[in-house]
């Protein structure tokens, strides 16, 4: 492992479906491409493969070619050969310059006959995943790098393949696009800070601001600050969680500080309002055994 980016490094990640993976299977060997949160691009560097899944059945992928898995099916890979792969797992396709959004291309979709099909990997994506698979090889699994990496992919993907070529390879990431308030949603629990939202959301952060105020009506810090003190009060009334897990779940320094918040938000400390609920819990068990 490279001494430049240690696993102590809070920016270094073990997560298998972080970023980027360099994958090397033998003839007949094979993996799973699991349906779930992330969408995954399969990059073939060397070798043949075969792909069963609920798009195609028994398709085979050529070397240097690539494949887009929709994270709403489930793919098997079986090598036919010794192979070599890049896979990139991301949610949504990243907060590329406001000059290329990718939304502005998704009207165009209905007029696509969609097959699931493999692109050609051309020369400057080749140099990209090149450069990329020797940083996979030295262990270097920076989120940073990661979150970078994959912005220039798609930018790479804008400049050096056609819009049709993107629609067809895309297809269902934009015919099931979720709607703007929806995509923040289901993302905010993902994040702590208005960037990060902003990045996984796959819009720079002035184009999200913007976009936000006009959904919401509101800053994203001042929503977001909403979203957790709900969620907050939620776990102390309605849970069991322990302190101690809310209070890193959250990220607070410690015990004081998150009392601290409490008060100030909720009025009452911690203890207080998780005693207060409990109290109201039993009072309303105690009536219905009552009833019965």
């Amino acid at each position: 492992m490279s001494n430049h980016c240690p696993a102590t490094c809070h920016s270094y990640s073990l997560d298998p479906e972080a970023g980027f993976k360099y994958i090397t299977l033998k003839e007949g060997e094979k993996i799973i491409v699991q349906r779930g949160d992330y969408n995954s691009l399969v990059f073939l560097m060397s070798g043949n493969i075969n792909i069963d899944s609920e798009e195609r059945q028994d398709y085979t992928v050529r070397e240097k070619h690539f494949v887009f898995c929709f994270r709403a099916y489930q793919y098997e890979i079986t090598a036919l050969t010794d192979v070599e792969i890049i896979r990139a797992h991301f949610i949504t396709p990243g907060a590329i310059c406001d000059m290329i959004p990718f939304n502005s291309i998704v009207g165009k979709i209905k007029k696509i006959n969609y097959k699931f099909t493999q692109v050609a990997i051309n020369e400057p994506l080749d140099l990209f995943l090149r450069s990329k698979m020797i940083y996979l090889q030295s262990d270097m699994h920076c989120n940073h790098l990661h979150r970078a990496k994959i912005q220039e992919m798609f930018i790479i993907f804008k400049f050096f393949y056609s819009q049709q070529v993107q629609l067809r390879t895309f297809y269902n990431l934009f015919d099931r696009n979720q709607s703007f308030a929806s995509l923040v949603r289901n993302n905010a629990p993902r994040v702590k800070t208005v960037e990060e939202l902003a990045d996984i959301c796959g819009f720079s952060i002035q184009h999200f601001n913007n976009m936000f105020k006009q959904e919401f009506h509101d800053t994203p810090y001042s929503w977001m600050q909403k979203q957790r003190i709900a969620e907050i009060e939620r776990l102390l009334t309605q849970t069991n969680v322990p302190l101690k897990s809310i209070i890193k779940m959250y990220g607070f320094t410690n015990h004081g500080h998150f009392a601290l918040f409490c008060r100030k938000y909720l009025t009452k400390t911690p203890l207080k309002i998780r005693k207060e609920a409990r109290a109201l819990r039993e009072a309303a068990a105690a009536a219905t055994t009552a009833e019965e």
